[in-house]
């Protein structure tokens, strides 16, 4: 078989590393301290101190709480509803925690997504520190860090920071086989995290691990990229771990209850919906804006750049595990900026290459010391601002969860439609009435309490026997607001 590329030693052969700063550089010691306490703090700083910000972190929290309070770990719940479309590991893990400090709260759930962009930031220190260099690596963490996506992430009770780091990993342990050499345990590794991965956001983890693995073994016919995409018993360890808990399930409610969640959430978003549809270089320009401005290194040496990474095959693998899944996810319909950034490390490590080359190449003092400033600026956003600017957001929450606690022997609804941030802090599921029912319930249930939102409040109010008692604004977003109407001796 013809290589495209000599046996790999894990470095790359262009001389990066010639002028390598001595283990006790200063600093680089300082540079690397500054960075440690930007990344600790981005992760860390007020993590549990601000209430859920998005419709999302409610959904991911409040199946944490309910395993909590129902003990049913197998199958998650959404305000009182079977809810399977995702998988339970984000929830396993936050209700670990929960389980641990004896309550559920911001805390608890956000904690998994915060250890995971750690375990990505030193995962892929250590990875570019062996294939590029010191400053590289320090580079490339620098720019996650920087990277608002990520960042923003890193502190939200949402799988994809958790997915992120389970396929990056998984990528990284197979090219460690593939590219320095490393035994078969570190495929076994890579398949087991892979199916980690699958038990995170289910089988679209292999568009950020298998397709760059088999991009890469097209590319350069390596026949240890061939052995890592046939390994038997990785395979094996994959099924056995990523399909575990949807046996479980299927056991329990027969494989019925998959067609709908194959139907409605894996073809419909791959299909998209009329009228939504997001134009094929979204994501593209979510990458440029969020690697600001790290990405302008691509305007330096536009045409010896991408030569140069042609000749690295540790980048071209990095550079494949970006645009295939970049270009994979422009084909679906349905479109989320989140949804790529398990490809954002493998990006980072590719600019923190030319960073680091850049530097020692020139002496760019004022480029170390930037690379330095920009997370720090993440960090005082995160320690200092976040909490003020989105204040709006979350300042109802509490005062509704407090009225409904004061009237806590009251039934109580939502009409057409709640979001899942007031159900987490009312702290127990909230029946949602059809319009069509919402005078019927109501009139066979007397006293109780209806809440509406934002453009539904002109109907509940035309609905016969009922009164506003309390009114929250802003509720969720600016100019908006939720009332809480009552019937019978409400009323009086």
């Amino acid at each position: 078989m013809v290589h495209r590329y000599p046996p790999y030693n894990g470095c790359p052969p262009v001389a990066l590393n010639s002028t390598v700063p001595h283990p006790f550089d200063p600093f680089y010691r300082y540079a690397c301290l500054l960075t440690v306490l930007a990344a600790s703090a981005i992760a860390f700083w007020g993590l549990g101190s601000i209430p859920l910000l998005s419709l999302n972190e409610a959904r991911r929290a409040l199946p944490v709480q309910a395993m909590l309070a129902g003990g049913d770990w197998l199958l998650p719940r959404l305000n009182g509803e079977l809810y399977i479309t995702k998988p339970p590991l984000f929830y396993w893990l936050g209700a670990m925690v929960a389980e641990l400090r004896g309550a559920v709260d911001e805390w608890a759930v956000r904690l998994p997504s915060a250890l995971a962009a750690l375990a990505v930031l030193w995962t892929g220190y250590r990875v570019a520190m062996r294939w590029f260099g010191r400053w590289s690596a320090l580079f490339a963490v620098q720019i996650l860090l920087a990277n608002a996506g990520f960042a923003v992430f890193a502190r939200r009770a949402e799988i994809e920071m958790l997915l992120t780091a389970l396929c990056s990993l998984s990528l990284l342990a197979a090219l460690a086989y593939v590219l320095d050499q490393r035994s078969r345990r570190w495929l076994w590794l890579s398949y087991g995290l892979l199916g980690l991965a699958l038990l995170t956001k289910g089988p679209v983890a292999l568009l950020f691990v298998t397709l760059p693995l088999l991009g890469y073994a097209l590319y350069s016919r390596d026949p240890r990229a061939w052995q890592a995409l046939r390994c038997a018993e990785g395979w094996l360890l994959l099924l056995l771990v990523g399909l575990s808990w949807y046996a479980a399930v299927a056991a329990r409610l027969g494989l019925d209850a998959w067609l709908g969640v194959i139907q409605g959430d894996m073809l419909g978003k791959m299909q998209g919906s009329e009228g939504s549809r997001e134009p094929f270089y979204y994501y593209l320009l979510w990458v440029l804006g969020d690697f600001f401005p790290a990405i302008l290194l691509l305007l330096i040496r536009p045409k010896t750049l991408p030569q140069s990474w042609l000749q690295q095959p540790a980048c071209v693998a990095l550079l494949l595990g970006v645009l295939l899944p970049l270009l994979a996810f422009s084909l679906f319909g349905d479109k989320h900026a989140k949804y790529l950034l398990p490809a954002y490390p493998a990006l980072a490590l590719l600019l923190g290459q030319q960073l680091g080359a850049l530097a020692e190449q020139h002496g760019l003092r004022w480029l170390k010391v930037l690379g330095v400033l920009l997370p720090l600026g993440w960090a005082a956003y995160f320690a200092l601002g976040e909490a003020r600017l989105y204040h709006y957001r979350y300042s109802a929450l509490p005062q509704i969860a407090d009225f409904l606690h004061d009237h806590d022997t009251i039934p109580v609804y939502a009409y057409r439609q709640i979001d899942m941030r007031t159900v987490y802090y009312h702290g127990r599921p909230i029946a949602v009435l059809p319009a069509e029912n919402a005078a019927a319930t109501l009139a066979q249930t007397a006293p109780a309490l209806l809440l509406a939102e934002h453009d539904v409040i002109a109907e509940v109010a035309a609905l016969p026997g009922v009164c506003v008692l309390r009114e929250f604004a802003p509720y969720l977003k600016r100019g908006k607001k939720a009332v809480v109407y009552g019937n019978g001796a409400l009323c009086s």
